[in-house]
């Protein structure tokens, strides 16, 4: 079984498990994998599921922080916008322009602070399914051997 095959497998637990629930997902997931390869290469096929779930997990725990990607970048620099706004603000002349600054740094951090929060949840439920992943796949190599 080539490592496109199981990708796919596990690309398809990982969408109908969010959509159709979990024991849907498994039996479409086991059903995909017998399916696909033959009964003396099933036991290497749980191996090769378990050990790119495994790889998926790790990646997915680098990229848990919220403090690493282009949206942290952005927020920062919204920050360093809001206080030349606030700066605007003070000086008599270029109060209407240090008003529209200031708001529009205010919608587009509590924007990206949203997407940040929401990329993070995510992570933690792709770990979670990667989880499960390995645990199926576990399941499935002890009634085998």
């Amino acid at each position: 079984m080539s490592k496109e095959t199981v990708d796919e497998a596990i690309d398809m637990y990982v969408k109908e498990r969010m959509v159709r629930g979990k024991q849907m997902a498994i039996t479409h997931f086991l059903a995909s994998l017998y399916l696909k390869e033959q009964s003396e290469g099933i036991i290497d096929c749980m191996r090769r599921v378990r050990g790119l779930t495994r790889y998926y997990m790790n990646l997915t725990k680098v990229m848990l922080n919220p403090f690493k990607g282009p949206e942290v970048a952005w927020l920062f620099s919204m920050v360093n916008i809001a206080i030349y706004a606030c700066f605007l603000l003070s000086v008599e002349d270029q109060r209407l322009l240090g008003i529209a600054l200031l708001s529009g740094t205010l919608v587009n951090g509590g924007y990206l602070i949203h997407n940040m929060t929401r990329k993070w949840c995510d992570m933690h439920v792709m770990l979670a399914i990667y989880d499960e992943i390995v645990q199926i796949a576990d399941h499935e190599l002890e009634t085998l051997v």
